[in-house]
């Protein structure tokens, strides 16, 4: 009998548990049905990932262009100054030969012709100084005074047209004794020569131009 009020009062009581927990959700009203929770929907789908990048176009370098060259001017061209030994030298280098004639120096670039020549004549007893004329044919007739200047003296002589070798000049024939020479040859650094209307020019006196004195001199 006790026992039967006790399962009684337990079911009882489970009863009372359930009915409140029932209590908890909000009545629907008439008409309504209890609302249930959304269920989980799925959203939009992404987007697919973006297509690989495509290489930039290689764009072909442009060729090298060189720049246009400028030919330097003609080696007479030196300009003019109040004081010759501030006047550019011409571009060259001057060579020294041994001829049978006597010994000789060019001066010029290597692969061109000569600016300048100095020869020695030893059977004549002497040395030219002479300019080749590849850019001014007119000049090669005629006689025309011409003036050699050193760091220590000048002097006046006639120049004409000579052949030296296989080149048309126009040149100053000095005797082997002439004293210029010796101031050509010791002037400090250069000396200038000026014939006629061309512009002067202005030489090194490097040792090549004492060797050709000295040998025409020593060997006469």
């Amino acid at each position: 009998m006790q026992i039967n009020r006790a399962l009684a009062q337990s079911f009882t009581l489970i009863l009372a548990t359930v009915s409140l927990a029932a209590c908890d959700q909000p009545a629907p009203r008439a008409g309504e049905s209890r609302p249930v929770a959304p269920r989980y929907t799925q959203g939009p789908p992404l987007p697919p990932p973006p297509a690989a990048r495509r290489p930039l176009p290689t764009v072909p370098a442009a060729p090298y262009a060189a720049p246009a060259f400028t030919p330097p001017p003609a080696p007479y061209a030196q300009g003019t100054g109040t004081d010759w030994r501030d006047l550019p030298l011409p571009a060259g280098d001057w060579a020294w030969t041994a001829r049978a004639t006597g010994s000789e120096a060019r001066y010029g670039q290597s692969g061109s012709p000569p600016i300048a020549i100095l020869a020695c004549d030893r059977a004549a007893g002497v040395v030219r100084l002479a300019l080749t004329l590849p850019y001014m044919a007119s000049e090669q007739t005629g006689t025309r005074s011409a003036t050699i200047t050193t760091s220590t003296s000048t002097g006046t002589f006639a120049a004409g047209p000579q052949t030296i070798g296989a080149l048309s000049t126009i040149a100053v024939t000095l005797p082997v004794s002439n004293r210029i020479l010796d101031a050509m040859a010791y002037s400090r650094g250069r000396f200038r020569i000026e014939i006629g209307a061309m512009a002067p020019i202005v030489l090194p006196s490097w040792s090549e131009v004492g060797r050709v004195v000295e040998d025409c001199r020593g060997q006469r």
